[in-house]
């Protein structure tokens, strides 16, 4: 069995439309790369050792010179996606000549009360934020209809304090929760990758974007007053590839910083500006 020496191997779920927008760029720039899709049930078929970076997947051995790796959640065995994602990443960390998105990062906890306090110290205004453990005090709240309440970790979507106090089931399990004021200015999303950014305005009626289906996402310029925070900011915690959120308090004046994600989903980004952060995630891999 010869090994393979390749340029890219992408591990990641077909189903998943971020891994598929890779895949297909990568095959329209002719890039010599190999996916391995984790949703199907030979995908665990991985081994490797320490004696060299050869990975074996399936009856192939390959030498990737970088790596793309993505856990899907869209689809496909979970248990079998996250052990291939798993043994990928370790194979990927144990091999630092291998090029890899957020090396520094990765496995550790991209903890939200941190990077508000992180983002603070790197000139960005935060929202006015209160952490509670138990929610029975949101009752006391003064002026639920101006406070939002979202998790303290994870990625569950963000409710009007109000609505949840008329509605308590809308938190589902108890968790730990931020109260945060409620910003009605627009939203801006902006990606950094390898020290580029790329901002978009996502236009909605929503509290939370990610709950309309009709948000609509446009390519901005990145506004001015943030840029240097932002490269401050990611410098700080070592992402290669991130997004970080913020929420103007009146139309597009005066963004506030609300989280930086580590490995953030693209696609419908990436189709409002003409495939650029998937072309920048490449160029970062392969050249």
């Amino acid at each position: 069995m010869s090994d393979q020496i390749i340029d890219l191997l992408i591990v990641g779920g077909e189903s998943d439309p971020n891994t598929r927008r890779v895949v297909d760029q990568a095959h329209l720039r002719d890039i010599d790369y190999v996916f391995w899709d984790t949703d199907q049930p030979t995908a665990r078929q991985i081994a490797w050792d320490f004696d060299a970076a050869k990975l074996d997947l399936g009856d192939a051995v390959y030498q990737p010179a970088a790596m793309f790796l993505r856990y899907n959640v869209f689809g496909g065995d979970a248990t079998g996606n996250h052990a291939a994602h798993e043994m990928a990443e370790s194979f990927a960390l144990a091999w630092p000549e291998i090029r890899l998105l957020n090396r520094r990062t990765a496995g550790d906890a991209n903890n939200k009360s941190r990077n508000l306090t992180r983002a603070r110290n790197c000139g960005f205004e935060i929202p006015e934020t209160v952490v509670l453990g138990d929610v029975t005090p949101l009752e006391n709240v003064p002026n639920p209809e101006s406070k939002i309440i979202k998790p303290l970790a994870g990625g569950d979507h963000a409710f009007v304090v109000s609505d949840v106090i008329a509605d308590p089931s809308r938190l589902g399990p108890m968790s730990p929760q931020f109260v945060q004021e409620k910003l009605d200015g627009e939203n801006i999303r902006v990606f950094s990758i390898a020290g580029d950014l790329f901002a978009f305005h996502l236009r909605t009626t929503e509290i939370d974007y990610r709950s309309d289906d009709n948000v609509s996402v446009h390519a901005i310029d990145v506004p001015g007053e943030i840029t240097r925070s932002i490269h401050e900011l990611v410098s700080q915690i070592g992402f290669d590839y991130c997004a970080l959120d913020f929420r103007c308090r009146n139309g597009f004046e005066a963004p506030v910083f609300l989280e930086i994600n580590s490995f953030p989903m693209f696609v419908a980004f990436d189709d409002a500006c003409e495939n650029r952060l998937a072309d920048r995630i490449l160029e970062f891999l392969t050249v």
